[in-house]
């Protein structure tokens, strides 16, 4: 049964998703889930998208994300291009002497068709936005959630629009809590954390000045400032759409310091510190509190109910996890909600939304708060901090295990090294530069809505067996055929290497380009082990039929 069709009439408005706060996690929830053609209804208590930076460094993984639903042009066009490939320093101030240097690439690799894209989260969010509503979101600012409470077939709900106090109550199927690190539906879940937990507090303070004599020119992004004048830890936040800038420092609030404090001259003199010009011209704007915590929920899911983005995990700001793992979360659900609520797997495929994205999650924060400590606490003469892994095996090369993922005897580990692909289920589906009717094009591209199968040329079994299977149990399933004569053409000789099968093998990718399931070679019953792949994948009942 297509779900989207159930009735609830006895409510204000039915939706099949409701998602609880419009910030970065929450405009993409809201976006994935209207390209995939599922209805949603956001909700965000406040009045529009908040000026600061916050986030500002977006890697590859979210671009393909992004450029999947059409916003990848817009996100590099509205991009400034002094902060691309810049770098991130450390330093007395800005003015005074470099201490060490960290270059950001945001150039193509060989590991994806995009390329990553430093941008201010305040300038990304509008174009989130823009889309989604193009796309048909439902969004709704100043608008707050009341209450809800759930039952079997879903969640009644109960929201608020702040400038008038009118309510409405809402029957959904699903509700997504995008609600940030304080998030009032995980509270009331009972959802315990898990982790180090608060690290401190910072302010974000917004400024006006004229920092060009003092940035010489250079290409930065962050630069982290240690001198008398300034309290440990504080940074300056080159971002802003290139229309201003932001100190992020500590203030400690259990000591009796507000942000009121900050407002003034005692503001002004951390920033003319930071910048190293003691009579610099300044102008604050905004001042925002955050809290710096390392934590994971110990389940990102209860029932019908789903934690996203910082209402399910914190990690501190070092290498730009925090944001690119919410997104990566929502990314994760979506296709998921989207194909149980179209009947086409079964509601425990929801079930893998945490035993996926849980433990990724969690080791993210703990080699975040790893890079946080060597970065911020550790004299550059001291020892680096041990047990950090390699950027890109963390950020790109992560692997889920779940129940619709084959149980195999290859490697358990939580993550590889994502420029020497194995092509074992649970790792990311390589970019292979291949032609199609003449014209490149990256595998990266052929996923998104459908499972993709790819065969070599001796795989016609398989193709065969697809069509059969996907006929049979109405899966939507696109089919290509690699080699030197196929529907696709392995110009550069990388596809079979990269998937870890033969001219004669196959290899299934979800709709999130995730491997799912792959024979190595050919099979005595292509049909059966396909089904047997697909079925899992889908959480189904195997539903082989009696000549096989």
């Amino acid at each position: 049964m297509d779900l989207l069709q159930k009735a609830t009439p006895a409510y204000d408005e039915t939706t099949p998703v409701l998602i609880v706060g419009g910030s970065l996690v929450g405009l993409s929830m809201s976006l994935f889930l209207s390209w995939h053609g599922i209805p949603s209804l956001l909700v965000e208590r406040h009045s529009g998208i908040s000026p600061h930076p916050r986030a500002f460094n977006f890697n590859i993984r979210t671009m393909e994300f992004l450029r999947l639903v059409g916003a990848e042009k817009e996100v590099h066009k509205k991009a400034p291009p002094g902060f691309q490939n810049s770098g991130i320093l450390q330093a007395e101030s800005l003015a005074g002497r470099e201490f060490h240097w960290i270059t950001q690439d945001t150039t193509a690799s060989d590991i994806s068709p995009t390329s990553g894209c430093i941008i201010g989260q305040d300038a990304l969010e509008p174009i989130l936005r823009a889309r989604a509503e193009e796309l048909g979101s439902d969004l709704r600012f100043s608008t707050e959630l009341v209450s809800f409470e759930q039952d079997a077939d879903g969640v009644s709900a109960v929201i608020r629009q702040n400038t008038t106090g009118e309510e409405s109550r809402i029957r959904a199927r699903y509700l997504v809590a995008a609600d940030g690190n304080r998030s009032a539906v995980r509270q009331q879940l009972g959802v315990q954390t898990y982790g180090p937990g608060p690290l401190g507090h910072q302010l974000s303070i917004l400024f006006s000045a004229d920092v060009q004599e003092p940035l010489r020119g250079r290409k930065l992004a962050v630069c982290f400032v240690n001198n008398p004048q300034v309290r440990k830890g504080t940074s300056l936040v080159f971002e802003r759409n290139g229309q201003g800038f932001a100190l992020f420092t500590p203030y400690f609030p259990e000591k009796g310091e507000s942000v009121e404090d900050f407002a003034g001259e005692h503001g002004i003199k951390l920033i003319q510190g930071a910048i190293g010009v003691p009579d610099l011209p300044v102008e604050i704007l905004s001042i925002r509190p955050w809290e710096v915590a390392a934590w994971v929920a110990a389940s990102f899911q209860q029932e019908n109910v789903f934690l996203v983005g910082d209402a399910a995990h914190v990690t501190p700001p070092a290498g730009a996890f925090g944001a690119n793992t919410g997104i990566a979360d929502a990314y994760n659900l979506a296709w998921k909600l989207r194909l149980v609520l179209r009947g086409v797997a079964d509601p425990n495929l929801l079930l893998t939304y945490t035993e996926e994205r849980q433990p990724v999650a969690r080791r993210t924060a703990e080699q975040a708060f790893l890079m946080f400590k060597s970065f911020n606490f550790a004299s550059l003469n001291q020892k680096k901090e041990t047990g950090i892994l390699p950027y890109d095996s963390v950020a790109f090369g992560y692997r889920y295990h779940s129940a619709a993922l084959p149980e195999n005897g290859e490697s358990e580990s939580w993550c590889e090294d994502p420029h020497t692909p194995a092509g074992c289920p649970g790792t990311h589906a390589a970019h292979v530069l291949l032609q199609k009717q003449g014209e490149e094009i990256s595998t990266r591209d052929l996923f998104g809505k459908r499972m993709v199968l790819f065969t070599g040329e001796q795989g016609e079994s398989w193709r065969e067996a697809a069509r059969s299977v996907a006929a049979r149990l109405q899966i939507p399933l696109d089919v290509y055929q690699v080699g030197r004569q196929g529907d696709l053409i392995d110009v550069h000789g990388r596809f079979f290497d990269a998937y870890g099968i033969g001219s004669d093998g196959a290899v299934l990718v979800r709709p999130d380009g995730f491997i799912s399931w792959r024979a190595e070679t050919s099979d005595t019953s292509p049909e059966l082990a396909l089904e047997q792949g697909l079925t899992r994948l889908l959480q189904r009942r195997v539903e082989i039929v009696s000549a096989l």
